[in-house]
């Protein structure tokens, strides 16, 4: 009879012949086989829905590009206020390879320690600030450093109407307002009330975008200011940021606000958007509303130009957000990382097939994408205002802060809380507090 060991050794022989019997047998995809020859790097986006689908596109293009690195894209959702996920990747020594940042958090990131600086590299590969629209620059430029490349570049916003109601009530449908005084009449004129019920309006100031959103436009547009880079000081309370805000909220009491949110709690979606319905006659207009006009209403008689502004305000005021990406410290592939964020940041092939894909117009300004868009209905429209553009939320670590601060303030003003000015200088001292406490580390 064999003894026990003799049992033991014989079933681990046969179960590691079985073993190998099955790895001979296994395929594994096509995928798999380029991906284990390659470095493999993960990278966190921002997108849901149809635009995850067109990104993963992206990276399938940038995989077939090249056979010495193999991206995984994660969707990740970003949440401008609180990134707990990202920062205790970090913290764990267990962060993606390249991350998506909003503009608008880049600074904070950096503070905070979560980013390597691209400087080196940026100069290695003679990469330079005229080589992107100015605030796409700006957004990443932080204490001398810069710390990520801008992906896509919102130009915030293009100012659109809806032609068909222009006709309705007597206007010119191809002459839209200029001014805010010409956009105060015509507001009056498209606006309709069935008994006290409101059932159209020309705009509603505050409402597109967000509240702080709104104000940015509309502060900037006033010629208003926002931060001073130099001295560090928050300007919510800017003598025209302030002229602004009244003004906005000269629509709350000429409509009362309780009456105006009762008509756009009503607003649909998709093919029931209210601009399309004719519920709004005239509204602010993000880079991706033009493939969602196109997708829900292509039949929509509609105009794109400039942000109306006060005649000594900034005549074709606008202003550039958009998603960067960086890399994280602590990224175990740092320089295969930023072999991808060169090519979907700044190579020519790269960011035209970013931009094709997803719609989105790349930061990098020499993009051939933008030679073949010119002459598509309102991208050239917007082409235009992105190169006329020189503004961007302000650089600094406490901006997620700073749109809180702001969208209280648009909200107190307009349900009469607050005077304008009130709200103002609370955001202004709320933000400037954090601010400084930010900067002191703490």
């Amino acid at each position: 009879m064999p003894s026990k060991s003799f049992v033991y050794r014989f079933l681990a022989i046969c179960f590691a012949t079985l073993l190998v019997v099955a790895g001979c047998g296994f395929k594994r995809s096509p995928v798999e086989q380029r991906a284990r020859s390659r470095v493999v790097i993960s990278i966190w986006h921002p997108w849901g829905g149809t635009q995850k689908e067109r990104f993963e596109r992206v990276v399938e293009a940038f995989n077939r590009s090249q056979n010495r690195i193999w991206v995984r894209s994660v969707f990740t959702p970003n949440d401008l206020s609180n990134n707990q996920k990202f920062f205790t990747s970090v913290a764990a020594g267990k962060p993606p390879d390249a991350v998506f940042v909003d503009g608008q958090q880049t600074a904070a990131w950096a503070e905070q320690g979560a980013l390597e600086p691209l400087d080196r590299r940026l100069a290695s590969d003679g990469i330079k600030s005229s080589d992107y629209f100015p605030p796409c620059w700006a957004q990443n430029l932080y204490k001398g450093r810069v710390w990520a490349l801008t992906y896509c570049a919102d130009p915030n916003f293009a100012f659109v109407w809806n032609k068909k109601v222009f006709r309705e009530v007597g206007l010119d449908p191809e002459k839209p307002p200029t001014t805010i005084d010409e956009l105060d009449r015509f507001n009056d004129r498209i606006t309709k009330r069935e008994g006290s019920k409101i059932v159209r309006m020309g705009i509603i100031p505050w409402a597109q975008y967000g509240a702080a959103n709104s104000l940015f436009t509309w502060g900037w547009a006033f010629g208003g200011e926002f931060y001073d880079p130099k001295t560090r000081r928050v300007t919510a309370d800017h003598p025209r940021v302030v002229r602004a805000l009244e003004w906005m909220t000269s629509y709350a009491k000429r409509y009362d606000p309780e009456r105006v949110n009762a008509f756009s709690q009503g607003f649909g979606s998709r093919e029931q958007n209210p601009l399309y319905i004719g519920q709004v006659a005239m509204a602010m207009l993000h880079i991706s509303g033009l493939e969602e006009i196109r997708q829900y209403a292509p039949n929509l008689e509609y105009g794109i130009g400039y942000i109306p502004a006060p005649p000594d305000g900034e005549r074709h005021s606008s202003w550039v957000g958009g998603w960067c990406i960086a890399i994280p410290k602590g990224s175990k592939h740092p320089e295969a990382a930023w072999e991808f964020i060169k090519w979907a940041c700044r190579d020519p092939k790269g960011t035209e097939t970013a931009g094709r894909l997803q719609g989105l117009f790349p930061g990098y300004r020499k993009s051939p994408y933008f030679d073949s868009i010119r002459g598509k209905p309102g991208y050239g429209e917007f082409l235009r205002i992105l190169e006329e553009c020189r503004h961007q939320r302000p650089v600094m670590p406490a901006q997620a802060f700073y749109m809180s601060a702001l969208a209280r303030a648009v909200d107190y003003a307009v349900y009469g809380v607050k005077t304008p000015r009130e709200a103002l200088e609370q955001a202004t001292r709320e933000t400037q507090a954090e601010l400084d406490l930010r900067l002191a580390g703490r």
